[in-house]
């Protein structure tokens, strides 16, 4: 991957972390047998729940039909929307999460702020923003993906429609949710982790920002050492919450480039027992930004 602080323009595609550049091999087109397409995203609606600092989505008219009396006999209508770019559907950029250390490069809350710069490398965060957002690794710089995805449900392989609040899926939890299935984690795989927690989402309940079921640290140390590219889940943040300190961010993102595809709707792969896929994740190049909403797509 590139380090240099130069910004992707328009048209040119480059490796991003773990990203490779996409290319549609005959591989990846083995893993369409039905075609059939599934959506993954959520609907964004007005107040929807959201990390507790981020501005939720909200929407204001901006133009109503009729207002344009120069259009005549045509009409037009639209609107301006403001939120986070980490609500709803999203993904992460590798700028988005940084890690306080010290100057031997270990974790130390008064340390200072240190992003991903590739394998053992990093680059300090003052650096490398500022006014205009960030200017390196943006999501402007991600490339789209399309790779294989293995959905693991683990709610599913426990029995349950969703997993008990704040709770942390382990290394075994996954090697069982593997096995169940007969899926398998290999270099250049997207995880998915369906937690069942979409349904709070859903609800509305707060449950889905306070009390998170996802990837412990072990679980994400075992899906890394396996080849996962990108860990995406059905829940706000991937990992379990509390705790706060987002250590399987800091871990993945931080320090191995591996980015996080969040707030998914995977109730429909689940369903239909969709273990192994292609998926197509397209991010928008907005130049400074820490992430971007998407709306990624599953073929069976």
């Amino acid at each position: 991957m590139s380090t240099t602080l130069e910004s992707s323009q328009a048209g040119t595609l480059r490796t991003y972390g773990a990203l490779p550049v996409p290319v549609l091999t005959p591989e990846l087109m083995t893993l369409v047998r039905t075609g059939k397409v599934y959506s993954l995203a959520v609907m964004h609606t007005p107040g929807m729940l959201a990390p507790g600092p981020m501005q939720t989505y909200s929407l204001w008219p901006h133009m109503r039909h009729g207002d344009l009396s120069d259009l005549r006999p045509a009409s037009a209508a639209a609107e301006v929307i403001s939120m986070s770019t980490h609500v709803g559907t999203h993904i992460d950029a590798l700028c988005h999460i940084g890690e306080h250390q010290s100057a031997a490069g270990e974790p130390d809350p008064t340390g200072t702020v240190r992003l991903y710069a590739g394998e053992n490398a990093s680059v300090t965060a003052h650096s490398v923003a500022d006014v205009h957002g960030q200017a390196y690794l943006s999501i402007a710089d991600m490339p789209p993906i399309i790779t294989r995805a293995v959905l693991l449900d683990v709610a599913r392989c426990k029995g349950v429609d969703v997993l008990p609040p704040a709770y942390m899926i382990t290394r075994q939890d996954v090697q069982e949710t593997l096995s169940a299935q007969g899926t398998e984690v290999r270099p250049g795989t997207a995880v998915l982790i369906r937690t069942g927690f979409y349904q709070h989402l859903a609800a509305g309940d707060p449950l889905y920002r306070d009390a998170i079921a996802g990837i412990g640290l072990d679980a994400a140390h075992y899906l890394f050492e396996q080849g996962m590219i990108l860990a995406g889940a059905d829940n706000m943040t991937v990992e379990a919450v509390p705790p706060l300190d987002h250590a399987v961010h800091r871990f993945l993102l931080t320090h191995h480039g591996v980015t996080h595809l969040e707030n998914l709707y995977l109730e429909q792969l689940g369903r239909d027992q969709v273990y192994e896929c292609l998926l197509i994740v397209t991010p928008l190049r907005l130049q400074g930004a820490t992430g971007s909403w998407v709306h990624p797509i599953a073929i069976a």
